[in-house]
């Protein structure tokens, strides 16, 4: 089930989640599920996704498929693992809010608000401490793509309960200009380095 819930894992994640002390024990664990995953190598690390006969026996309708999103995917995992696992934690988390819109196609409307419904995909979402936390994996994203993604929050946080976004990339010039754009937008959060949760 943990598989499915990340999609995909590594040994070394799977040994983190659940405590299987040695990488031998872990390998172990793993050899007896063999008839119920796939596997595939990431950077020299094999990695775990559920096949059909294990999608079957725990009721999952979730396929994963090797992809460009595998590096992402493990990536969400590292993050999932540095945050202790939380426990109500959703990977691709669909947002909706409404958008109030003053006019409708140049036509003001004056005394009505038209909302349109919308909707941000976060990578990752769990609540902690009274918090609503979004996750973002900022992996190979064109940086306009998330100056957007950042607006979008801007927007979206108006409708949740006390949200912080946390964001997570690989150098400080895209930390830097993430960070700005946050403050620029008053999106409350932090936007940290992989190589600060490993």
């Amino acid at each position: 089930m943990t598989i499915d819930q990340l999609g995909a894992a590594t040994i070394k994640q799977i040994r983190g989640i659940h405590d299987l002390k040695t990488y031998r024990n872990a390998c172990y664990m793993l050899k007896q599920l063999e008839p119920y995953t796939n596997t595939t190598f990431h950077n020299r690390e094999k990695v775990f996704y559920l096949n059909k006969s294990g999608r079957d026996l725990i009721g999952s309708s979730k396929e994963f498929k090797v992809g460009q999103k595998l590096e992402h995917t493990l990536l969400r995992n590292d993050v999932y693992i540095y945050l202790n696992c939380p426990f109500d934690w959703q990977s691709e988390k669909v947002l909706e809010y409404a958008s109030e819109q003053p006019n409708l196609n140049g036509i003001i409307i004056r005394g009505v608000n038209v909302a349109t419904k919308k909707k941000i995909v976060s990578d990752g979402y769990y609540k902690r401490n009274g918090y609503t936390y979004i996750v973002e994996i900022d992996n190979k994203r064109d940086m306009k793509d998330n100056h957007k993604k950042i607006v979008s929050y801007a927007e979206c946080f108006k409708y949740l309960d006390t949200p912080r976004l946390s964001m997570y990339t690989h150098t400080l010039d895209r930390q830097r200009k993430l960070t700005k754009w946050m403050n620029e937008n008053k999106v409350p959060g932090e936007v940290k380095l992989y190589e600060e949760i490993k």
